[in-house]
């Protein structure tokens, strides 16, 4: 049986991640700071072993892969520091990954990028052939990583990728000091709980969501392939939802939850960017994967299961 280690395995997608490796066979060593997230309790705990460090001081493991996860979405000013600091807490762990896979001779490693790397793009497929255009330094660290990983790939014969996620839901998303701010299905999730109302600023928008736990079995494709032709893979399925239809779905879920379609103003404040959807083309081409889950009553419900019981242990 093949072992991974996953970095920023507390998180809402590491701590999915893990999960969906270990019930795909893996065994899974998980690094994190700490382990608070409620959803190490649903972990395989026979095939998953938490580690508490960083990046910096990782235990020498004989692995067959590494996913690394960790990462800080929070701004400068959200964690009170300068844009040079907030930019090192993602860059230093990544650089100090990579030493430590090539020092223990792990062969395949994931590293986890975003659609951050753009500011803005058409409402059209987005495929990985598209140069980044990232604003900010959430963005712009992830746009070094994908940079990083190709010329590691390309100059030095490192067997690393890239899988780029786009809006992603699911269990075991909260607030937290690294992730200030929720997924747009996320918080209308936490507004209906904890406020009874739903805000819907755009709700003829039209947007790319993927099942959190549907990402970890992507991964597990792409460390079982037997080759990779690139460095970049787009993770996200084909599915596109308006914000309105989703935010019905939610309400139907919450007893008494209401919808609030604020003022044009408001709703310019509060919109997430619009971005086009990311193409899965060459994901679908080089490893098969195509088994993607349908955003449906069923699926957002289990996902609520998990906020709700959250926010009364709170």
């Amino acid at each position: 049986m093949k072992r991974v280690i996953v970095t920023g395995a507390n998180g809402f997608v590491g701590a999915n991640i893990v999960a969906t490796l270990a019930q795909g066979g893996w065994l899974v060593s998980a690094l994190d700071w700490a382990f608070d997230n409620p959803a190490v309790a649903t972990w395989t705990h026979d095939r998953v072993e938490r580690l508490r460090a960083s990046c910096a001081d990782m235990p020498s493991i004989s692995a067959d892969a590494l996913v690394h996860a960790a990462f800080v979405t929070a701004t400068p000013e959200e964690r009170g520091e300068s844009p040079e600091d907030n930019l090192r807490a993602n860059i230093e762990p990544l650089l100090q990954v990579m030493e430590y896979a090539e020092a223990e001779g792990i062969q395949r490693c994931v590293f986890i990028s975003s659609n951050a790397v753009f500011r803005h793009t058409p409402a059209t497929p987005i495929d990985e052939m598209r140069p980044p255009d990232p604003l900010g330094v959430y963005g712009l660290a992830k746009t070094m990583m994908e940079r990083t990983v190709a010329t590691m790939r390309h100059a030095h014969c490192r067997d690393m990728v890239c899988a780029r996620l786009g809006g992603v839901y699911g269990s075991y998303e909260y607030h937290r000091p690294t992730r200030p701010k929720l997924s747009m299905v996320g918080q209308m999730m936490q507004d209906a709980l904890s406020k009874g109302e739903i805000v819907v600023s755009t709700p003829a928008e039209r947007r790319q969501w993927t099942l959190a736990a549907d990402i970890g079995r992507a991964i597990g494709a792409l460390l079982r392939a037997d080759s990779l032709k690139h460095s970049l893979y787009n993770l996200a399925s084909g599915e596109r939802k308006t914000d309105l239809a989703i935010a019905r779905m939610i309400q139907g879920l919450v007893e008494g939850a209401a919808l609030h379609f604020p003022s044009a103003n408001e709703s310019l404040a509060r919109s997430p960017a619009k971005l086009g959807w990311l193409d899965n083309s060459r994901l679908r081409r080089d490893t098969g994967f195509d088994d993607w889950t349908a955003m449906s009553q069923d699926t957002l419900g289990t996902v609520l299961a998990s906020l709700a019981g959250h926010l009364s242990d709170a």
